[in-house]
């Protein structure tokens, strides 16, 4: 019976303590003992509730975090509970409606707090055309008071200021004394003392004295000091009229003008920004121009507030708007008195390119509107109406004083036009004319009135001589164009081919010898001959009718290369074309490749142009004990010349057969060509039909045996089968599985392993298929349908396809 009821005192227990501690975080304001409080055990609902409570009582979290700690709360505990705080600010600040009612109390936010994008482009809340908004933007920095300084020694107490009150010597004391609602503080062993409306240095003298007549003796004879800080800071309410979110306030009692404009959102779309009032006790105590921060940094004007103090931001008298080619375009604010000098100052003054000898004012009268023309001199004396626009003009871009002069002269350039300037003042100024220049005549592009062009010319060495004709007055925008007489000069070319290390076409200079062209174009090649022809333009004055000539051809002799002979020396005229021949049966070394299953594997030079199979054979050396030389094959390498060769004669096939689709295409990825041998043939007949010449690059192949025969196309099953000697074709199709519905059974044929073909024959009723090797493949076709008249897509396809084939294999013909 006693177990039972310790057990359910001790669950009672529990459940007071935790209903307590939840009682507790959430008047955390409230209550006056947190020695017990624990920040990990306070739900995110109390958290939430707690956080709604700073909010409505205008506490920060770092004010909250120092009244923790003053009522017991361990620093530890307090630092966690301010990083719940600072964890829940984000979504408790987004809970806040956008439209409230206009009398609300809020809290002194601090942005630092908010976890802003960094993408999201801060927006202004009013216009950001007017200028200052951009101190008020949606996230711009933020004014709060910093509530970290140093206790500043001329602050005056008041109502709900804590004092942390330190006696320390020979006497010591510790104690955090609130300022009650009259104005008093309650000291242990001494009593009431009054402090409210005192300096923080006057209050400090005066517990200084009452302490010191009483307990703290000490403080007298200066055994003991005392020191006198603010704990917690007092909040003041201040009201705000005509701002973006005007209201009641509640701040802190360090905050400045500057701090509860910032609060508020700054002034609305028509507040002014240079006549903002601050009331106390109903009376006008300053007017705020925040133009005097904005453009000077000056904060003369941003005073401390005081509880209940009025900051009303009236409407705007007089707006104007300057566009154009001003440093800070925008709209600004006007004081009676203040010119137009004034405003362009305010908008940092004219861009590099503005125009300054004028504005242009647009106005609007009682009915419409109309356009003024300021002028330089009316800037200081004209002041501007409400709902002015003023726009600052870009310069032309044109020159008032540009001459321009190029062509044969050193430093051809745009210059100055000055007073009485002539060609021969802007020729010198150009540093003279080249050594190329043509004197006999030069041209000036002049530009009319009417800015049309038109052009003069000048005799270039009387106009330097001083000759009044020539030597013309320059004007505005003229250009002296004065040519080179290499400009007016053809350039001629030589050209020189055959057997020279860079062959091509050469400029022609006076005077040049068959060996100075001979030496620009590398030297003679080793395969050079000594016969050089020169091809001459021939000239004449008229054709005769048995005169076929087309050019005079020169023949000459160089002798083992050698450009000292008399015969190097011709002289060249232009256009001439040389002409070195090449040795007769010049020929570099070739060679020919065998690879696969011989003893001796690699590159065999060719000795003679119609060296053969055999041959090469005899050299490379018996096969080996896995060659299969009965389908051995050549690779042979088209030259450049059968390239161009069967790229046309595929073009030609591509014209004639064309499909729905579009034209014939064929494939032709490789640069070679298989070529079957019967190698066995030409080694026993040497010279034969079967021993062919090779070729330079040419590729000898000896594969290897394989047993394996491959079954393709309309088959059941498409397989590898074992191969079987003295087999038919048949045998191989039964393997497969057979044939299919679709098999074309008369065009079955079969591709060797040396990439000959062999296909199957008719003769009267019978069939003759072909005979099946080792590593060959047996390919069934699919058989072709017709569906209506005429021939089938499929069928015209297939003839094509086979007009491709027999078109390589003509191809191959005419390469052998």
């Amino acid at each position: 019976m006693r177990n039972q009821r310790f057990f359910k005192g001790l669950i009672l227990l529990l459940f007071v303590l935790i209903a307590t501690q939840s009682i507790q975080a959430q008047d955390l304001l409230k209550g006056t003992n947190l020695s017990q409080i624990k920040a990990d055990a306070i739900s995110p609902a109390d958290i939430a509730k707690l956080k709604a409570q700073l909010t409505s009582s205008g506490m920060s979290i770092d004010q909250a975090e120092q009244m923790a700690i003053s009522k017991g709360m361990p620093a530890a505990e307090a630092a966690k509970l301010k990083q719940k705080l600072s964890e829940n600010a984000t979504s408790a600040t987004k809970t806040g409606s956008e439209n409230e009612k206009t009398t609300v109390t809020r809290e002194n936010s601090n942005p630092d707090l908010l976890d802003t994008p960094k993408d999201i482009k801060p927006s202004a809340l009013i216009n950001p055309l007017i200028f200052g908004s951009d101190l008020y933007r949606a996230t711009a920095l933020s004014f709060e008071p910093n509530l970290k300084l140093a206790t500043p020694v001329n602050y005056i107490l008041g109502p709900d200021d804590q004092l942390v009150v330190s006696v320390f010597g020979v006497q010591e004391y510790n104690g955090n004394l609130t300022i009650s609602p009259e104005g008093s503080v309650s000291i242990p062993n001494i009593g009431e003392v009054k402090l409210a409306g005192l300096t923080i240095e006057a209050a400090t003298q005066k517990l200084k004295t009452i302490m010191g007549n009483s307990v703290f003796s000490y403080l007298k004879s200066g055994g003991s000091k005392i020191a006198v800080s603010l704990g917690k800071i007092r909040s003041i309410k201040v009201t705000i009229i005509g701002s973006v979110k005007q209201g009641t306030f509640t701040l802190s009692s360090f905050s400045s003008v500057f701090n509860a404009l910032y609060a508020a959102g700054g002034p609305s779309a028509f507040g002014s920004f240079r006549e903002i009032e601050l009331i106390r006790n109903n009376k006008l105590v300053q007017k705020i121009d925040l133009y005097k921060f904005l453009l000077n940094g000056d904060q003369t004007d941003n005073i401390g507030l005081k509880d209940n103090d009025v900051i009303r931001i009236p409407t705007y008298q007089s707006r104007i708007e300057l566009q154009g080619q001003v440093k800070r375009p925008g709209i600004f604010e006007v004081l009676p008195g203040e010119s137009i000098s004034k405003i362009i100052s305010y908008a940092s003054g004219f861009t590099d390119t503005a125009y300054k000898a004028s504005l242009k004012v647009f106005q609007r009268n009682e009915k419409e509107r109309q356009v003024l023309d300021l002028a330089a001199a009316q800037f200081e004396s004209y002041q501007p109406k409400t709902g002015d626009l003023v726009v600052a003009s870009k310069i032309l871009n044109r020159f008032q004083n540009r001459v321009t002069i190029g062509g044969a002269i050193f430093r051809p350039d745009v210059y100055e036009l000055s007073p009485n300037l002539r060609i021969a003042d802007l020729i010198r100024r150009a540093d003279g004319l080249k050594e190329d220049a043509f004197t006999g005549r030069a041209q000036i592009i002049r530009l009319q009135e009417d800015l049309t062009r038109s052009i003069l010319s000048f005799d270039v060495k009387k106009a330097l001589a001083g000759d009044a004709a020539n030597n013309l007055l320059l004007q505005r925008e003229d250009e002296i164009l004065i040519s080179s007489v290499l400009d007016l000069r053809e350039t001629f070319t030589v050209t020189i081919q055959g057997e020279v290390r860079k062959p091509g076409s050469f400029d022609y200079v006076e005077k040049l010898t068959l060996k100075d062209l001979i030496l620009q174009a590398g030297g003679f090649t080793d395969a050079a001959f000594k016969n050089i022809e020169i091809a001459r333009l021939l000239k004449r004055d008229s054709i005769a009718a048995t005169d076929n000539r087309t050019g005079v051809i020169i023949r000459t002799e160089i002798n083992g290369g050698d450009l000292n002979s008399s015969n190097a020396n011709i002289v060249l005229q232009p256009y001439d074309m040389i002409t070195v021949r090449k040795i007769a049966g010049y020929q570099m070394p070739e060679s020919v490749t065998v690879s696969g299953q011989v003893q001796f594997p690699g590159a065999y030079a060719l000795s003679t142009r119609k060296e053969r199979i055999s041959d090469i054979m005899r050299t490379v050396g018996s096969f080996t004990q896995d060659a299969y030389p009965k389908e051995a094959y050549i690779k042979r390498y088209e030259s450049d010349v059968e390239k161009e060769r069967t790229e046309r004669t595929i073009k030609n096939l591509q014209k004639k057969f064309k499909d729905s689709t579009g034209t014939l295409t064929t494939n032709n990825t490789t640069d070679f060509q298989i070529i079957p041998i019967n190698l066995e043939d030409a080694l026993k007949n040497p010279g034969g039909l079967a021993d062919l010449i090779l070729k330079a690059k040419d590729e000898i192949i000896v594969p290897k045996y394989n047993s394996i025969v491959r079954v393709s196309g309309e088959v059941l099953v498409a397989t590898q089968i074992t191969y079987q000697e003295n087999q038919s074709l048949k045998y191989y199709i039964n393997e497969a599985g057979g044939y299919t519905y679709d098999a074309w059974k008369r065009k079955i044929y079969v591709v060797y392993s040396n990439g000959k073909v062999s296909g199957t024959s008719k003769f009267l009723f019978f069939k003759q298929y072909p005979i099946i090797k080792p590593g060959s493949e047996l390919i069934v076709p699919k058989k072709f349908t017709k569906t209506g008249k005429g021939t089938s897509l499929a069928e015209t396809m297939g003839m094509a396809s086979v007009m491709a084939s027999l078109a390589g294999v003509i191809i191959a013909i005419l390469k052998l």
